[in-house]
């Protein structure tokens, strides 16, 4: 049994679904839930979507794998840690992954440059929490007194083929540009803005790009 914590739209669940017993996919967002379950394999009854925060959730039986995406930075660590140490089996790992976005791509300091004056202006101040995909898969993912890293691995690039459209629908799966968060005003001006900018790096509405994507793993301890 896996859990899937801040799920999301199940990027990780949809895509594992089919090599194990139950899925529990737990995300607070429903918007994020309801186009989890409109995807493919979304619809595969082995999934438990469950709106819930991580921290709160009603979790059942124990888990041999426990997975979250760079959702986890979104979390309560003390908390969320502290639940999966009590849920997950003996020989269970909780995996943290990162890095399904473009890596060194040619519109790579434009898109920043646009993103930062975005969330400058959503939220009032300039985030001081940005870094590069470069640099973000050469950090830990989780360091914190309650997880024991076993181990750690990057992926080799893989060309990646995408429209525009599918681009913007990635962005927006992510906390920081989902529409919850951005608005329908700005949701607008996201779209219409980054849509500019990638059509001067596209071909026929298509981007090609490199993607890699980090994976830390090891046990998550009790307070």
């Amino acid at each position: 049994m896996v859990l899937d914590a801040g799920c999301g739209p199940g990027k990780i669940a949809r895509e594992i679904v089919t090599a194990v017993d139950r899925i529990d996919a737990v995300d607070p967002s429903a918007e994020m839930i309801r186009i989890g379950r409109s995807q493919t394999r979304g619809d595969d009854p082995k999934i438990n979507w469950i709106c819930d925060r991580v921290e709160t959730v009603k979790l059942n039986g124990l888990y041999s794998l426990i997975v979250a995406g760079a959702s986890f930075h979104w979390m309560n660590p003390e908390i969320a840690l502290t639940r999966f140490s009590e849920v997950i089996s003996q020989t269970g790992m909780f995996a943290i992954l990162d890095g399904d976005a473009p890596v060194a791509q040619p519109w790579a300091e434009e898109e920043q440059a646009l993103m930062i004056e975005l969330v400058t202006k959503a939220e009032g101040a300039r985030p001081k929490w940005w870094m590069t995909m470069e640099q973000r898969l050469s950090e830990p993912l989780v360091r914190h007194r309650q997880f024991a890293l076993a181990g750690s691995k990057v992926t080799a690039p893989t060309t990646f083929n995408q429209s525009i459209a599918d681009y913007l629908r990635c962005a927006h799966s992510r906390a920081t540009w989902s529409e919850e968060h951005l608005g329908e005003e700005q949701t607008r001006e996201f779209d219409l803005r980054m849509s500019e900018l990638l059509s001067r790096y596209s071909t026929g509405g298509i981007l090609t790009y490199e993607v890699r994507t980090r994976i830390d793993w090891g046990r998550p301890l009790p307070a």
